[in-house]
């Protein structure tokens, strides 16, 4: 005898019972989704961070050689003690006058120069920024302290033989921490930014710059 078909009702209900998802399906597929994107999101940011200090690290980099590059053309102007004059001229520049009467400096804030239009500071693009005038110090970012040694003292006050060694650092504020003094960069004092590593970046060059000797 031949079994009675099943109702084409009941069969397609339960089709489409076996075809839907349980509410637990879709909460784990929510949760996987959730993971990935939250971990593509603080990637994303890790090479945002990273891509930025990457960036002001060559900054800081190219701001210490224009130290440099400064003080050299500072010495151009410490033409004696020469032949003509026996009288050290030393104090007739700009930066390297911090030297007359001293063996060596500590790390300091150079000054500001209207002649050459540069000094200390410098905005995000390596610009150097006045912050003598309170209103450009918030658009300061970097900062620079020098420090300066005669490589030879015993020889400099014979005629073309100054020779001073010359520490450019550069530093810029570490992300989400403030500097010493509020949003004044170059604010802090010099020996307190140096022992302060947990809050800035620190980028530090060295050269030599000697007398431009008259003839």
């Amino acid at each position: 005898m031949t079994p009675a078909p099943r109702p084409i009702r009941g069969r397609i209900q339960r089709r489409v019972a076996r075809a839907g998802y349980t509410l637990i399906e879709l909460l784990m597929s929510l949760a996987i989704l959730t993971i990935g994107v939250t971990g593509v999101v603080a990637m994303q940011k890790v090479t945002i961070s990273s891509g930025q200090h990457a960036r002001d690290l060559a900054i800081a980099t190219q701001v210490a050689q224009a130290w440099i590059d400064q003080l050299r053309t500072d010495a151009l102007t410490w033409n004696h003690p020469s032949a003509r004059q026996a009288t050290s001229d030393l104090d007739q520049t700009i930066w390297l006058s911090a030297l007359v009467g001293n063996d060596s400096t500590d790390f300091m804030l150079p000054a500001w120069s209207d002649a050459r239009k540069f000094g200390p500071a410098f905005d995000v693009q390596g610009k150097p920024v006045d912050v003598s005038d309170p209103d450009n110090v918030p658009h300061a970012r970097f900062c620079t302290h020098i420090r300066l040694s005669w490589l030879y003292p015993e020889t400099e006050p014979m005629l073309g033989n100054g020779l001073i060694r010359v520490e450019v650092r550069v530093f810029w504020p570490r992300d989400g921490v403030a500097p010493l003094d509020g949003n004044d960069v170059c604010g802090g004092a010099p020996d307190a930014v140096g022992a302060a590593t947990d809050r800035y970046h620190f980028v530090y060059k060295v050269s030599a710059v000697r007398q431009n000797t008259a003839p």
